[in-house]
């Protein structure tokens, strides 16, 4: 029963994954998005396992002072302030969605064209966008002129990770209203602190660890490029002319190797890339059938 009834689901469930394209009726869209709908749950069911399978792993190690129980100390830290300004703390008080408005003594004007004016106060760093005339806020009023009619008004902050106040007025001639709002800072992974550790740290140090994994690449380069056979020396002489063509200094020798250099990225390594595509293709097809017909059955482990 342990192994059976995973199989016999991931048979039906894979058979109408499978069916669904050729029965083109309403209701079979309707189940398929109900589906879907529980498999976006699973997957929020995995995230949370996983990440008690990373406490229960890593703990023990750091208990016992295992060797680079340190690192395992930042893996941790790290995942539990990511989670933290993760979660969308500013659903949880009442914060400002539009800005404040309060209407001034109207000017009386004969002129039915006479402009309407807008007086803005902003935080320094705060944008403020009134009709079309956009601006940076300087934390003193600002007065705009504005055409009589329907004005929108928006304030917000250039840096990612803020709430925008807008609002639509109604002006006639002559009329004058003062606005003010602070954009507020959002949370959650479109939030402030999110999006600054994501472009401060993590953006940062995902650069530097592909910086070093240019190194070894180099290396494991210069130790397959030794032409020892027929295929590595045809792998060199790729690579040596890609290399030429790309640099300014191939181009310098010769406009013939920018031009060889696009052809080798479009002709043989573009051909390449796409057998590889249709092979794999072709390999998660077969995964799928041998799952569907209940063949594959390591992913059931080997209890």
């Amino acid at each position: 029963m342990k192994k059976t009834l995973p199989i016999v689901l991931g048979t039906l469930f894979g058979a109408y994954a499978l069916a669904e394209f050729y029965i083109p009726h309403h209701l079979v869209g309707s189940l398929s998005g109900e589906f879907r709908s529980w498999a976006a749950i699973l997957a929020a069911v995995a995230f949370i396992i996983g990440g008690i399978n990373i406490i229960q792993v890593t703990w023990p190690k750091i208990r016992r002072r295992e060797a680079d129980w340190q690192f395992k100390v930042v893996l941790l830290a790290s995942a539990a302030v990511m989670l933290l300004v993760g979660l969308p703390w500013h659903k949880l008080g009442a914060s400002a969605k539009a800005p404040t408005i309060a209407r001034g003594p109207t000017t009386p004007s004969a002129d039915e064209a006479a402009p309407a004016t807008v007086t803005v106060t902003v935080p320094a760093d705060a944008m403020y966008q009134v009709g079309a005339t956009i601006g940076a806020g300087t934390g003193r009023p600002v007065a705009i002129e504005v055409p009589p009619g329907e004005v929108a008004i928006k304030l917000y902050r250039r840096v990612a990770g803020y709430r925008a106040l807008e609002a639509t007025v109604t002006l006639a001639a002559g009329d004058s209203v003062s606005v003010g709002g602070d954009p507020p800072m959002l949370w959650g992974r479109d939030g402030r602190v999110f999006v600054w550790i994501y472009d401060h740290v993590f953006g940062p140090a995902n650069a530097t660890m592909f910086a070093l994994l240019a190194f070894f690449v180099a290396s494991a380069a210069f130790r397959a490029f030794r032409a020892r056979n027929t295929e590595a020396a045809l792998l060199l002489a790729a690579a040596i002319f890609m290399m030429l063509g790309r640099a300014p200094l191939g181009g310098a020798i010769s406009d013939v190797f920018p031009d060889l250099a696009q052809w080798l990225l479009d002709v043989p390594s573009n051909g390449g890339r796409r057998a590889i595509m249709m092979g794999a293709a072709i390999g998660a097809i077969a995964t799928g059938l041998r799952v569907i017909l209940g063949l594959e059955r390591s992913h059931l482990g080997n209890d």
